[in-house]
């Protein structure tokens, strides 16, 4: 009787070390995920790591606010025009009463790369002495499909530094067939584009002379894809 106890004591042992054998594998730490590598990184001041990771991270959630704004934060140290498209990102994509848009904006401002609010173009606006306009139209399409107008896209003019447009901002809709036409513009250089943060289908640089009607199309020929005249976004 007692070897058989002991028998059923040792099959018992042997059944409880099987189901062990097969437990599930333990879920990844919360210290091992990109995500949290690039906290710990950037909290140790191991800004050049931090940058890499959080990049890492991002290329799989591209839209979390939470890693632009670590990816933010860690560039300030060490790449400032990098830092400032990235708040401004955060600006433009966060909601603006969250954290991370409230300090973008804090910091942004502190480094004086706030950008100034851009005049809302109105239709039948006139033009004044010796003000330039631009018009043209947009369609889209990719993989040689044949090109849509771009309805309702929102346009943005952006004066350049260091000229007499540094100060300029426009911005407006096109209409249900793609048309745009901005009517009272300071001449001078600018940035035409539809995403001031963010990766834009157009990014091209426009000079509107004195007195003048530009007219430009905005087409696949002359997308990011093809021509990006603002490579650094700026």
């Amino acid at each position: 009787m007692r070897r058989l106890a002991l028998l059923w004591l040792g099959v018992v042992a042997l059944g409880l070390a099987a189901c062990q054998s097969k437990a599930p594998t333990a879920p990844v730490k919360a210290e091992e995920t990109p995500a949290a590598r690039a906290n710990a990184a950037l909290e140790q001041g191991r800004f050049a790591d931090a940058v890499a990771l959080y990049r890492d991270a991002l290329a799989k959630t591209p839209e979390s606010v939470s890693l632009r704004y670590g990816l933010a934060v860690a560039l300030s140290f060490s790449d400032r025009g990098a830092a400032i498209r990235e708040f401004q990102w955060l600006m433009a994509n966060a909601p603006t009463d969250s954290s991370e848009a409230v300090e973008a904006r804090a910091w942004l401002t502190k480094a004086g790369a706030l950008p100034a609010a851009p005049r809302v173009e109105r239709p039948g606006a006139e033009r004044q002495a010796g003000n330039g306009a631009l018009a043209g139209r947009a369609a889209f399409a990719e993989g040689g499909a044949k090109p849509e107008a771009m309805r309702r896209l929102q346009l943005f003019l952006v004066g350049q530094p260091g000229s007499p447009t540094k100060e300029a901002r426009y911005v407006l809709r096109t209409d249900e067939d793609g048309s745009f036409k901005f009517p009272d513009v300071i001449p001078g250089p600018y940035m035409l584009t539809n995403r001031i943060a963010g990766q834009p289908i157009w990014r091209l640089r426009v000079e509107v002379a004195a007195a003048e009607e530009k007219l430009l199309e905005l087409t696949p020929s002359n997308s990011v894809a093809v021509r990006d005249d603002f490579p650094q976004g700026r």
